[in-house]
Formats: C-alpha cells, sequence, structure tokens
C-alpha cells in the first residue's frame, strides 16, 4: 500500500514538473516578444546589462546633470559668450570618469535669416551641439552641430529641450551609448502635430558616432476646430535590446502602439451628444546595426487617418 501511494506521489511530481517546464516555456515566447523587463548578465565583466531602454515614455528618468562651473569652462573654450547659452534648455551626463556629454542649446539673437523677406522677422535663432568635454578643465574632446534641430524663434516647427535619459545604455557588453530624444511641434491649435524624435551615440575615436538617429518614438497627427471636435492619431513606442547581436551591437526591438480617435462636440441645434471614438492597433520592429548605424526605413503611413 506505501509503495503504491509513494509511485502515486512520483508520478503526481513528475506530471507537475513537465506542466511547470511547459509553463515557463510559453511564457519565455512571450516575453521574446516585446520589451521584457529582466536584466541578463554578461560573461565577459560580470556586470548587469539592462535590456530595457523604456517601456513607455511616462516611465522615462531623466538626467538632472548640469555642471554650471564646467559648463562656464566650456564655453570660454568654445570661444562663446557664456550669456548665449540656453541654460533651462541644456542638458548633460557623466559619460566616465573623465568625460562629461553636454547638449549645448545656443540663441544667436538678430541673426539674419535667408529664409525670411525685408518684412519678416523670424526672430532668434536657436542651435543644438553635441560635446564631449573633459570633466576637469573642460577642454573639447568631441563636438557637432546638429542642422536639424536649429530653427528661428517664430517659425512654424519649433523644438524642444533635449531629453537626456538617466542612464546609460549598452550596445553590447562593453559599449555604452548616451540616449536622448528631443520633440518637433507645430504651434497651431488646427493642426495637431508633434514627434519626439529619439537618438544614440556614442563616443569612439575622439569622434562622435550617431548609432541610431532620431528614430521617431512618439508622433501625433490630426486636426482639430479649435475645440472639442478633433482627430487625431498617435504612435508611441517602447524600446529594448533583444539577446541576439548583428555586427556586434545588440538588435532594437521596437513596440509600436497605434491609437486613434475621433471625438465631436455636442450640437444642440441639430440635437447631437457628445462623441468619442477610440481604435487601437499594435505591432513590432527589429532594427538590426549594419556597421555603422541602426539602419531604419522612416514609415508615414497613418494606420486609422486618411
Amino acid at each position: 500500500m506505501k509503495k503504491t501511494i509513494l509511485s502515486i506521489l512520483v508520478l503526481i511530481l513528475l506530471f507537475s514538473c513537465g506542466k511547470s517546464d511547459k509553463i515557463i516555456s510559453e511564457t519565455d515566447i512571450q516575453n521574446q516578444e516585446l520589451l521584457s523587463q529582466t536584466e541578463s548578465s554578461s560573461d565577459l565583466n560580470n556586470t548587469t546589462l539592462k535590456k530595457l531602454i523604456f517601456k513607455n515614455l511616462d516611465d522615462i528618468q531623466y538626467s538632472e546633470e548640469l555642471n554650471l562651473p564646467l559648463l562656464s569652462k566650456v564655453a570660454s573654450n568654445l570661444k562663446i559668450r557664456y550669456s548665449s547659452i540656453k541654460i533651462d534648455e541644456t542638458s548633460s551626463i557623466n559619460y566616465d570618469d573623465k568625460t562629461v556629454f553636454f547638449i549645448l542649446a545656443i540663441v544667436e539673437r538678430n541673426k539674419k535669416s535667408h529664409k525670411a523677406s525685408d518684412y519678416e522677422d523670424l526672430g532668434s535663432y536657436f542651435q543644438r551641439k553635441y560635446l564631449f568635454v573633459n570633466r576637469e578643465d573642460g577642454n573639447i574632446v568631441a563636438e557637432e552641430f546638429d542642422n536639424n534641430l536649429s530653427y528661428y524663434d517664430n517659425e512654424a516647427i519649433r523644438f524642444s529641450k533635449s531629453h537626456i535619459l538617466k542612464d546609460l545604455v549598452y550596445l553590447n557588453e562593453s559599449t555604452p551609448a548616451i540616449a536622448f530624444y528631443t520633440e518637433a511641434s507645430a504651434s497651431s491649435r488646427i493642426v495637431l502635430y508633434s514627434e519626439k524624435k529619439f537618438t544614440l551615440l556614442t563616443l569612439a575615436d575622439n569622434e562622435i558616432k550617431k548609432v541610431l538617429y532620431q528614430y521617431p518614438i512618439r508622433m501625433t497627427n490630426g486636426d482639430s476646430n479649435g475645440g472639442n471636435t478633433y482627430q487625431i492619431e498617435t504612435l508611441e513606442t517602447g524600446l529594448s535590446f533583444g539577446d541576439h547581436k548583428t555586427n556586434g551591437f545588440f538588435d532594437l526591438i521596437v513596440t509600436k502602439n497605434f491609437s486613434y480617435e475621433e471625438a465631436f462636440e455636442s450640437d444642440s441645434e441639430n440635437n447631437l451628444a457628445e462623441e468619442t471614438n477610440l481604435k487601437i492597433k499594435k505591432e513590432s520592429e527589429k532594427l538590426k546595426f549594419n556597421g555603422k548605424e541602426y539602419a531604419f526605413h522612416r514609415d508615414d503611413r497613418h494606420r486609422f487617418l486618411e
């Protein structure tokens, strides 16, 4: 009798183990789908690599580092006036124990524009500059203007402060990268447009390398009557590194969440009540490093808007 009970218990245990393995396997498959928040350990230096960059934009933490005395030295080394730097739109982060990275916002007032006619005043001119500098003396290690983020104050499209993510991300076990995004938006109540563009860059041989440049991580397109009637399509993404590498860097996994919202305000004259419709669609994409950059084809197709 005891042998029979023991045999039954062994069978139950084996069955449970098999069922557990099946559950774990299914979970692993789901996690491979998109943006697992797990971390994997590197065999090379036994450090923990965080694979998740961000799951959604609301979860992002930003770098709050801004060494003003060092920034003053940087301005002197660049031979620009400290007052020309927009402090509230300048960001920085420590890259390593010797180097600091700055995204410098520089304003140039009374600059003539080839875009403007004699009767048109486009206002002050804003430029964005990337800098790696020595942490001790502010000497320039590498520098580069981003002309795609330059604009005049009165232009229709403007750019926000470039937000640097709090933590460096690792493209492989030994290569750190700085992650940041900048938002472009239209100053209009009728045209609903904005776009957050994400960049990854590194320092290699004292040169700035943009391994991912201005990938759209949030886009909104639509129109409005200036009130409560509008239609708008929004793309929001998440980013994480996969386990597989291409040309030495981890593949990037992108989750895409498209949403469409249509709203009509109430109209008492025509006896119409306020109405809102919402549609959602999910997609994913994998970006591979081609030896120079994470190449991607910009996709401006609307999923809902006609």
